[in-house]
């Protein structure tokens, strides 16, 4: 090897070995310390507008969710008791596959982005102003529109489950927001950062991470130290929960990975945080388990262990 060749590849292991971004954290993750609970039942029935339920928000008293794919373009609150309260009509708006919701202090979100055979061309997020929604039992509002495409996608002929470019899981987490994909031949996730700002964007995965599931759902809780997954696997229901990591660098902390045993068989859609330490799961009707809501408690996991 000449002198010239040593150099280059000096400068090629190099790079290599320090150019390296957060798409590589987490790759070897190895999912064998699971540690198995029941969730609990919270809200035991939800009503039959709500069977097909898709996301969970906490926001003005009230517990709100959707039905997803083609369902009407309303959120849905209900009480404790899943008793529907009020009713919110997002007028400019298409339910073509609403999956996921979100929220910060003036907004909320709702992404219109499943695409489990990869073939759509209108991705997007709904907007919607916060002080705009009335206080009545039926109210409507309109909402802003940002659209987006992922940037490496060329094909759009996808067979049915076998698409990368599936998404059920968004978070709004300071300023922006970060959508989760659902990779039906990997089970990885790919980490997305979005704008909250109207607009038309091309986006490139950020971070990705081995999770073993296909995920469906995504929260951050309050104090922002805590990110959750949640989604199922061969109909086993499984929850990741990422907490110690700095800024948006979900991956790059501590990682749980939780098996919710008595979920299995149950299609687990929507996921919020109750508290910091407490996280509401949400279900579809399905043969086994009916549309209903369950909590799990974190608090009682110490040192990678379930106490009660």
């Amino acid at each position: 090897m000449n002198k010239t060749a040593s150099i280059l590849l000096v400068f090629i292991l190099f790079f290599s070995c320090n150019g390296t971004d957060r798409k590589n954290t987490a790759q070897q993750t190895d999912p064998a310390s699971t540690i198995i609970v029941d969730g609990e039942k919270y809200i035991s029935q939800l009503p039959a507008a709500l069977t097909e339920i898709s996301g969970l928000l906490i926001w003005d008293n009230l517990f709100w969710g959707f039905n997803d794919s083609g369902g009407d373009e309303k959120l849905l609150g209900f009480d404790r008791e899943g008793v529907i309260q009020r009713t919110l009509k997002i007028k400019n708006s298409d339910n073509h596959d609403w999956e996921s919701i979100t929220q910060d202090d003036a907004f909320i979100y709702v992404g219109d982005f499943g695409n489990n055979r990869g073939n759509r061309e209108d991705l997007c997020v709904y907007k919607i102003a916060k002080d705009l929604v009335g206080k009545g039992e039926e109210s409507e509002v309109g909402a802003i529109r940002i659209d987006y495409n992922y940037a490496s996608q060329d094909e759009f002929s996808f067979g049915l489950n076998s698409t990368p470019f599936d998404c059920e899981a968004m978070v709004e987490f300071n300023g922006n927001l970060y959508l989760f994909s659902k990779n039906w031949q990997t089970h990885t996730t790919q980490m997305y950062k979005l704008s909250t700002a109207e607009g038309n964007y091309q986006l490139a995965p950020i971070d990705s991470f081995n999770v073993n599931l296909l995920v469906t759902g995504a929260d951050v809780n309050p104090g922002k130290n805590k990110l959750a997954l949640i989604g199922y696997l061969d109909y086993k229901t499984y929850m990741w929960v990422f907490s110690d990591f700095e800024g948006d660098n979900f991956f790059g902390g501590k990682s749980t990975y939780f098996h919710l045993k008595n979920l299995d068989g149950a299609q687990t859609e929507g996921i919020c945080f109750l508290n910091d330490e407490t996280v509401l799961i949400s279900c579809e009707d399905t043969k086994t388990v009916p549309q209903q809501v369950f909590r799990v408690d974190l608090k009682n996991v110490k040192n990678g262990t379930l106490s009660n």
